[in-house]
C-alpha cells in the first residue's frame, strides 16, 4: 500500500458531466442537483443525514470547477427551453388579456381579475393564470393568488419565474416551508443571475424566519455571487453575519433589514419581465 497517496476527486462526474462540458452545464446541473439534495427537501427524512452529505459534495464540486478558473464553452450551446402546452393564447383570449394588463397597470386589480379569468375561458394557458394570480398579488389578495400561480407552474414546469411568483406569494402569507419549497425549484429553473440573486434573497430570509441560519446564510452568499455589484445584498450578507456573532441583540434589527428588502423588491419586476415574454412571442 502507497502512503501518502491523495486521491483526486472527480468532481465532473459528481455533477454527472463528462469533461467536455461548458461552464453553463456545470452551473445547470449544479443548480439541478443542489435543488434535489437540499436539506429543506428531505426534512424528516431517514436520508436525511446522507442527502446533506451529498449537497455539500455538490457544492465542493461547483466550487472547485467555478472558482475562479476559466472554463472554456462547450460546442453544444444553450438548449431551447421546451415550450409549454399550452403557451398558445387565442387571439379571444389575448383580448381580455390586453385589457386586464391595461387594468393591471392602472392600478385596477378588480377589473383586471375579471379580464384574465374571461381570457381563460378562451385559453388555459399558463401564461393567464400566472397573470391572474398576480392581479390577486397586486391587491394584495395573496391567498385568492395562490392557486393560480400554482396552477401556472403545474402546466409550465420548466419556467422558472413562475415558481418565483408562487413562493413569493406563500412568503407574503407567511408560509416559509411552501414559499422554500416553490423558491427552490425557482432557484434550480432561472439562468439569469440578477434574477437569481433576487430568488437566493428571498431564500435566505424564509430559511431565517424557520430558524435555519447557516441555510440563510448560504443563500445570502449565493446572492451577493449571482450578482455581485448589488450593494444591497453585500449589505445584507453583513449585517446577518454580524446579528449572528453579537447573538439574539441585533435579530430584530436584521428582520427589519430583511423586511424591507422584500417591500421594495415586489412584483414590479417580474410582472414587466412577464408581459415582455408575451408581447415578444
Amino acid at each position: 500500500m502507497v502512503q501518502g497517496t491523495r486521491v483526486e476527486k472527480d468532481y465532473y462526474n459528481i455533477l454527472g458531466l463528462d469533461r467536455t462540458a461548458s461552464k453553463q452545464d456545470i452551473i445547470r446541473a449544479y443548480r439541478k442537483l443542489a435543488a434535489r439534495y437540499h436539506p429543506d427537501k428531505h426534512q424528516g427524512n431517514p436520508l436525511a443525514d446522507l442527502a446533506e452529505e451529498k449537497f455539500k459534495e455538490i457544492n465542493e464540486a461547483y466550487q472547485a470547477l467555478t472558482g475562479g478558473a476559466y472554463i472554456e464553452e462547450g460546442a453544444q450551446g444553450k438548449k431551447p427551453r421546451r415550450k409549454a402546452p399550452a403557451d398558445d393564447i387565442s387571439a379571444d383570449a389575448k383580448e381580455f388579456m390586453y385589457r386586464g394588463i391595461t387594468f393591471f397597470n392602472e392600478g385596477r386589480y378588480v377589473d383586471a381579475i375579471d379580464n384574465f379569468e374571461r381570457a381563460l375561458h378562451y385559453s388555459q394557458s399558463p401564461a393567464l393564470y400566472n397573470l391572474l394570480g398576480l392581479a390577486f398579488c397586486g391587491g394584495g389578495e395573496y391567498r385568492e393568488a395562490v392557486p393560480h400561480l400554482v396552477e401556472a407552474t403545474k402546466r409550465d414546469d420548466g419556467n422558472g419565474k413562475y415558481f418565483f411568483d408562487a413562493g413569493y406569494a406563500f412568503y407574503q402569507l407567511k408560509m416559509w416551508d411552501a414559499a422554500i419549497q416553490y423558491l427552490l425549484d425557482a432557484y434550480n429553473l432561472i439562468e439569469d443571475d440578477k434574477r437569481l440573486g433576487a430568488v437566493c434573497i428571498y431564500l435566505a430570509i424564509c430559511n431565517y424566519y424557520v430558524g435555519k441560519s447557516a441555510r440563510a446564510e448560504f443563500f445570502l452568499e449565493e446572492a451577493t455571487n449571482y450578482d455581485p455589484e448589488n450593494t444591497t445584498y453585500r449589505l445584507l450578507l453583513e449585517e446577518f453575519r454580524r446579528s449572528m456573532e453579537e447573538g439574539t441583540a441585533l435579530k430584530s434589527k436584521i428582520l427589519n433589514k430583511f423586511n424591507r428588502f422584500a417591500f421594495t423588491s415586489g412584483l414590479e419586476d417580474s410582472i414587466g419581465n412577464l408581459f415582455k415574454t408575451i408581447f415578444t412571442k
